[in-house]
């Protein structure tokens, strides 16, 4: 089901975009028709991202590559990748990045996918404000702080926040698209790289994901 409704809505608004075309040819109309389809596009791939990660987490097919990541460009061109994002909804994203911060031994790629999966959370579900994205560096790693002014989430919902498919009975959640799979993809990559994750919220306060991850041994592969 969660498969089939954005390509439904995506092939109908395509489909409106055509039919306006043979018909009125308004040029606003088609616009909006077609940017309602890539949206729903952008969440259909967002989803097949998040369930190619689960089925492989969930297979034992995931393997940790260690590598160097220099973590102040990191966290700048994740800034970067969501500015735009972020100024469509008048929402501003800023960087605190700590001076003394050294090269972090750990996988890339999963070390991008977490901080991403709460960047996008954390706009998805901030309306006004802004969103803070922080690096400390800690003896043994780096404490990354992933900041929002949004609908915050209440004490039972962050007893389930990263439960498979978990989706809150708050109104404003349900009044934007998504799977329930984002904070729980997060999760399982997080535990790949040993890392420890911890949520302080409040509603109508913001939240902020604080995560630390460890440096690990260099030149080693992990599968699980």
């Amino acid at each position: 089901h969660e498969l089939r409704t954005p390509i439904a809505i995506a092939e109908g608004n395509i489909s409106n975009a055509r039919y306006i075309v043979d018909n009125t040819g308004d040029i606003n109309d088609i616009r909006k028709a077609l940017k309602d389809a890539h949206n729903q596009i952008l969440f259909l791939a967002d989803m097949i991202n998040d369930l190619s990660t689960l089925s492989r987490a969930e297979r034992g097919k995931l393997t940790v590559e260690i590598e160097p990541i220099n973590v102040h460009d990191l966290v700048v061109e994740l800034a970067d990748n969501y500015k735009a994002d972020a100024a469509a909804k008048n929402l501003v994203i800023h960087t605190t990045l700590d001076p003394n911060l050294t090269a972090l031994r750990s996988s890339k790629l999963y070390v991008r996918e977490i901080l991403q999966n709460l960047v996008t959370n954390a706009l998805k579900y901030t309306e006004k404000g802004h969103i803070d994205i922080e690096a400390k560096q800690d003896k043994n790693g780096v404490i990354f702080k992933v900041h929002d002014t949004g609908i915050g989430i209440s004490k039972t919902d962050q007893e389930r926040v990263f439960d498979k498919f978990f989706r809150s009975e708050d109104y404003r959640t349900r009044a934007t698209t998504g799977t329930g799979l984002g904070l729980y993809v997060t999760m399982k990559l997080a535990r790949l790289l040993h890392t420890e994750m911890s949520l302080q919220s409040e509603l109508n306060k913001g939240s902020t994901f604080i995560v630390f991850i460890p440096n690990l041994a260099e030149n080693s592969t992990t599968i699980v």
